[in-house]
């Protein structure tokens, strides 16, 4: 069976793999095999999944689109912000 080795990994995101995998009741490697198994299976070319957006916004009852759009979205400190990539 093929294997990675993951190198200069932080010690914070170890410890955090450790905690995670304790009270999970398995080893890091084994949490990490399965998250990396998910994360894989997951993954899908192309971006944005229209169709489920669209299932979605109908389970939410969303049925506007929104206000227009304005150059003051074009702000990437606002884009920051909504994604909470402020510090």
């Amino acid at each position: 069976m093929p294997a990675i080795v993951i190198r200069n990994l932080p010690e914070p995101v170890h410890a955090a793999l450790r905690r995670l995998a304790m009270e999970r009741h398995v080893s890091v490697e084994a949490l990490a095999r399965a998250t990396l198994s998910d994360l894989a299976r997951a993954a899908r070319p192309g971006g944005i999944d229209f169709a489920q957006l669209a299932r979605d916004r109908a389970a939410l009852g969303i049925s506007d689109d929104g206000p227009d759009w304005t150059e003051a979205l074009d702000d990437p400190a606002l884009s920051r912000s909504v994604l909470g990539l402020n510090g």
